[in-house]
């Protein structure tokens, strides 16, 4: 029997109080994603208008400030690093959780899991401006943390200019990513590690003899990849949007090095009063999300028609 067979199967089975309720418990979100998806549209107006400065202006230009955009030396970097962030932010982050979630349920350290727990998971509780202006001070090539350790120590060779070369500053963000979202993405995973019938495997697999790493390789990570894909999804939006770790550590510099899409909206709309253009970095940003939460989409409904 194939997914749409089973799914008309289940429809004949509803009845009209079913389909009521249904429509009740709907009703909420149907009004968010008509607001949502109204926004979005306007957006997407806006962005074919020809608005910039403070008084708006509705006037139909096209595609003009798109191709503006894709000219623009500046959004090819923003894109460039948008990407670095997606990938040198996400995976390190989940692989890291990954192992530390797992070192959590193997390790038996009474009284000791939970201080650890709410150590890592401490980072996930701070605003990114908080931990942007933290981080900036460590940073400080001067008088920053890092640099003032590493030559008390003597070690002055290995000190750097961190977040004031622009060859290397957007690594150094990326860094603050990571250290925010891993409490976040280890709790994540923990809960998909706690399954009745996980646990019942990994007992299998241990009574075999499995070591430590095969069971994680080829037992649980094969067995919580919905966990995974929600996780690696909310990552790589959240890398895709940051905006406060740029703003308050680098504010895009040195030059444009640092940029990224967000916050070129932020400077065309508030700074330059180009706001059809940011609204077309808005409209490109929403795409580049919506890529990557289809792969979940995809999942979501194959479990939802199993």
């Amino acid at each position: 029997m194939n997914h749409l067979e089973r799914w008309q199967r289940k429809w004949r089975r509803l009845t009209w109080g079913d389909v009521i309720s249904t429509i009740i418990f709907l009703l909420p979100l149907l009004i968010f994603l008509v607001i949502l998806y109204g926004m979005l549209a306007w957006t997407f107006y806006v962005s074919m208008a020809d608005w910039r400065g403070t008084a708006p202006n509705y006037t139909f230009v096209g595609l003009k400030w798109y191709k503006l955009m894709f000219s623009l030396d500046r959004f090819w970097v923003d894109v460039r690093n948008n990407l670095k962030w997606m990938i040198l932010g996400v995976l390190p982050t989940t692989f890291v959780a990954l192992l530390l979630a797992y070192l959590l349920e193997i390790a038996s350290l009474p009284g000791t899991e939970s201080y650890i727990r709410t150590l890592i998971l401490y980072p996930v509780a701070m605003s990114f401006v908080v931990t942007g202006t933290i981080w900036s001070w460590m940073y400080q090539p001067d008088k920053g943390v890092f640099n003032t350790i590493l030559r008390a120590l003597g070690l002055d060779f290995l000190t750097g200019r961190f977040t004031t070369d622009p060859a290397t500053a957007t690594y150094w963000l990326i860094l603050i990513f990571v250290w925010q979202y891993l409490g976040f993405a280890v709790i994540i995973l923990q809960s998909s590690f706690r399954t009745a019938e996980l646990q019942e495997m990994i007992e299998a697999a241990t009574v075999d003899g499995a070591g430590r790493l095969r069971i994680l390789f080829s037992v649980i990570v094969p067995n919580i990849r919905g966990g995974m894909l929600i996780l690696i999804s909310l990552l790589l939006i959240s890398a895709l949007k940051v905006f406060d770790i740029v703003y308050v550590v680098t504010f895009g510099g040195p030059g444009y090095s640092t940029d990224v899409l967000a916050f070129f909206m932020f400077i065309a709309t508030f700074q330059q009063h180009l706001v059809a253009l940011g609204a077309g970095l808005g409209v490109i940003i929403f795409l580049l999300a919506f890529v990557v939460v289809i792969p979940y989409t995809i999942y979501a409904f194959r479990k939802w028609f199993e």
